[in-house]
């Protein structure tokens, strides 16, 4: 297969006509061939990765001791599950750097094309749906790997918070907790890959992200518990993604004292069912739309 060149060299496994079972052989093969394609890109962008994994240190840092004494009001450190503003705000950082970081899929898939990238692509018998899921592994690596900075440092700086950060379902909680993040993160990749493909302007990706971005994170239960929220926004906020998500993995790094009457289980149920929906609704438009633009 001709090797092909973008901001590395790319290629893809030799194969013959597909025939019984090689299907789904040369869908991983190229998926995995894609997916090494953007670490490496990623790797050869220092600055990318720096501001990457400072940026959420600096959330933690500065917001969760900006607003450390709001959990000393009257009733509020109850409804916050009897735990530091801290420990509170750890799960928000998480889904922050998701929910900012889905913008580079839009925008990278922008750059595939105006490069000429994906046309090079599209010249080869690579599968058409390993372009989307290579670049979808790609970015959730990325994305995950910020979350676990994110945790690792808040149970680092925790040691120091009075009262200390401390995970009530350990090592468990915390990696269904990176599910729950996982599944978000899937949610927003799709979207925002459509939205460049729709556009395919990265001006105009760039700021449809944000706009999206920031009443997701404000009018949910991501900076203060929900039942703090003028009356209005807590009925949006029961129809927003990220406030299922932040429940879910509030639950299961604090405790299910952090949710009002509400199991661990429960949350992380109706979180994973809501989640899994809307992957299947973005994972479709961004398909389809990938569908029209490459013909």
């Amino acid at each position: 297969m001709t090797a092909l060149r973008s901001s590395v060299t790319v290629t893809a496994p030799a194969r013959q006509n597909a025939g019984p079972g090689k299907g789904l052989r040369t869908l991983s093969q190229d998926t995995w061939t894609l997916y090494v394609r953007q670490l490496k890109k990623l790797s050869r962008q220092p600055t990318v990765i720096v501001f990457a994994l400072v940026q959420p240190i600096i959330w933690l840092g500065l917001f969760g001791q900006m607003f450390s004494r709001v959990a000393d009001f009257p009733t509020v450190g109850d409804q916050m599950g009897n735990v530091s503003y801290f420990q509170f705000f750890i799960p928000t950082v998480m889904l922050q750097s998701v929910l900012f970081g889905a913008g580079q899929s839009g925008v990278g898939i922008i750059s595939d094309i105006s490069s000429g990238y994906l046309d090079k692509l599209l010249t080869t018998p690579v599968n058409r749906a390993a372009i989307l899921m290579g670049r979808l592994f790609g970015d959730l690596t990325r994305m995950m790997i910020q979350v676990g900075i994110v945790i690792l440092v808040g149970w680092g700086l925790g040691r120091f918070q009075d009262p200390r950060v401390v995970f009530a379902n350990g090592i468990g909680g915390i990696l269904a907790a990176m599910l729950v993040v996982l599944l978000l993160g899937t949610m927003l990749i799709g979207f925002n890959i459509f939205i460049g493909l729709l556009t395919k302007n990265t001006e105009a990706t760039f700021m449809i992200g944000n706009f999206t971005v920031i009443p997701l994170l404000f009018v949910s239960s991501a900076m203060l518990p929900l039942s703090l929220l003028p009356k209005w926004m807590q009925t949006v906020a029961k129809l927003n993604p990220v406030t299922y998500a932040i429940d879910a993995v509030r639950a299961l790094l604090n405790g299910s004292g952090a949710l009002d009457g509400r199991s661990t289980g429960e949350a992380l149920l109706l979180a994973v069912i809501y989640l899994s929906v809307l992957c299947v609704v973005t994972g479709t438009l961004a398909t389809r739309r990938f569908r029209r633009t490459v013909g």
